[in-house]
């Protein structure tokens, strides 16, 4: 469940991404690869399935933290999201 001020509409992550909620799951354009980094630091790269999930899994979060996720266009990293850890 996502917080309540997020509109779903603009939304891939299907929960909320927490300092004990590690686990990313969220719905993007299938087959495609995309960037996820934390704090604007090292891009790690995923790749969603046929059905546009993607899943990462963090080792720790803290609050205030900042989660971003993008797609690469050329050598620019465009971002789609960002995230930032409330709890």
């Amino acid at each position: 469940m996502r917080y309540k001020d997020i509109n779903p509409a603009f939304d891939p992550l299907l929960k909320n991404i927490t300092t004990t909620q590690l686990h990313v799951i969220g719905v993007f354009a299938p087959d495609s690869k995309i960037y996820i980094s934390l704090n604007n630091g090292r891009h790690f790269s995923i790749v969603t399935d046929i059905g546009g999930l993607f899943e990462y899994d963090f080792e720790e979060l803290h609050v205030g933290d900042i989660v971003t996720f993008s797609v690469k266009n050329g050598s620019n990293y465009d971002t789609f999201l960002e995230e930032s850890i409330r709890e």
